[in-house]
């Protein structure tokens, strides 16, 4: 009886050497997407002098092929078994994907408008259709691998987000400065994204090499493939999957949809105040650490529904603030607290997803739930960002010209609080609809409990 409360404690705690390991990675990838999801738009109008909808048809296309190299992703992560595990193989990714950021903003200004929009392409591809697809897909699969029990899993989802917001806030702090400072040109730019690209880089393979996956897990699963036809048995019968991926399909959209770059540049007219909203963050610090508690108390659908009202609160005071900072600030301290549980819990209900499908009496799946969840976002995603482009484009906006006309920056301001918060409301009735599946898994633990 000992040996197992002793067992029990172990796998409740948590090493910190191999939890900031793990969150290399993290840290990594949260620098990259605030740079190329926040500034690229900005980067080919006003540098490379692409039409704003030309660029975000370009983008959402992408993002659509993105989604579907996703779903290729999370077949290959499922019916992977390796030496070194499941997961673990793929994390040399994040290498590729600073490597082709680099190249991304290295472009040069005096190409044809036709070499400039293929480079582009291709290199947001690779970043995020080959790349980004391989590390998301393998991000569960690893961890559940990697750490052995729920509590430390959900410790790691929310701590760890801790250290996420910490690696993203100070890129989105510092950047926007860095910015006004270098990137008055295609060579100024190059140089801003090695000063981010190298450090961040090597952050990044931390993972890779500190923190071992448990290949035992996979064990019963050596030499046993995973059909498609058991991917599409998950979506047939498993509803909850489809209710998660709207509620990430939406938030997806509002990422899709980062007009900050612009709204700062053009509407508050100074780009470097935009560190002042990544300094704001500071403030949701505090909460990550409460996260568990509050878990022992609220579902995770509940705390989604809760951030979800703050949030929209903080969408309408976003709209009326302009160019007043105090408002923005209250509005953006608003607005990022559903941020914390869509970005940092997605781990725990891909858990929940996967034991519902052995509950089903289908296989786990966890990479294969992962992208599928994936795959709606990634398309919402480009949905957002190619009506950014097409919205500036309907509104007449010019890159590079500082006086913006009436229609242009009430466009701006629309992208950046309106379309956003009617996300939210639909966010919130797919959070209702989710929490339906904790009760559900309760239920489930508790005949088990009472069979045994």
């Amino acid at each position: 009886m000992e040996e197992v409360q002793i067992k029990n404690q172990n796998e409740e705690k948590l090493p910190i050497g191999k939890f900031f390991a793990w969150k290399g990675r993290d840290i990594s990838l949260s620098g990259l997407q605030v740079i190329v999801l926040g500034y690229l738009l900005l980067f080919c109008t006003d540098v490379l002098h692409l039409s704003p909808a030309f660029v975000g048809t370009l983008l959402m296309v992408s993002k659509i092929i993105n989604a579907v190299t996703n779903l290729f992703a999370g077949y290959l992560v499922d019916n992977t078994n390796t030496r070194f595990g499941r997961g673990r193989p793929y994390e040399f990714a994040v290498i590729g994907a600073w490597l082709c950021t680099i190249l991304l903003f290295s472009c040069p200004p005096e190409w044809s408008t036709n070499v400039k929009a293929i480079w582009v392409v291709i290199m947001y591809f690779f970043i995020f259709s080959i790349f980004n697809s391989l590390l998301f897909a393998a991000q569960t699969p690893y961890m559940v691998r990697a750490f052995p029990s729920r509590s430390q899993v959900i410790k790691v989802s929310s701590y760890g987000g801790v250290i996420s917001m910490l690696g993203s806030m100070i890129v989105s702090i510092t950047f926007p400065i860095m910015m006004g400072r270098l990137a008055s040109s295609g060579d100024g730019w190059s140089a801003l994204i090695l000063i981010y690209a190298i450090p961040l880089g090597l952050i990044g393979i931390l993972r890779l090499i500190f923190v071992k996956e448990d290949t035992s897990l996979d064990a019963g699963d050596a030499g046993q493939k995973l059909s498609v036809k058991e991917i599409g048995q998950m979506f047939k019968k498993n509803k909850y999957i489809w209710i998660y991926a709207a509620i990430m399909g939406l938030f997806n959209v509002i990422q899709g949809m980062n007009v900050s770059a612009q709204y700062f540049t053009y509407v508050v007219g100074n780009i470097s105040l935009q560190g002042i909203m990544g300094m704001v963050s500071m403030i949701m610090l505090p909460i990550m650490f409460i996260f568990p508690k509050l878990m022992k108390k609220m579902s995770v659908a509940n705390l989604i529904q809760a951030a979800t009202i703050l949030s929209g609160l903080g969408y309408v005071v976003n709209f009326f603030a302009k160019d007043n900072i105090p408002m923005l600030i209250v509005g953006s301290i608003l607005v990022s607290l559903v941020m914390l549980p869509l970005s940092y819990l997605g781990n725990v209900i891909i858990m929940n997803l996967a034991t519902y499908n052995e509950s089903l009496g289908l296989k786990r799946m966890e990479g294969s739930t992962n992208v599928s969840v994936g795959f709606v976002g990634q398309v919402f995603n480009g949905i957002g960002t190619g009506l950014i482009g097409i919205l500036l484009g309907v509104a007449g906006y010019v890159g590079g010209n500082p006086e913006q006309s009436v229609k242009t920056l009430l466009m701006i301001r629309s992208i950046y609080a309106l379309i956003p918060l009617g996300c939210m409301i639909g966010i919130f009735f797919f959070a209702w609809r989710l929490g339906g599946l904790e009760k559900l898994l309760s239920q489930l633990e508790q005949n088990k409990k009472i069979k045994e």
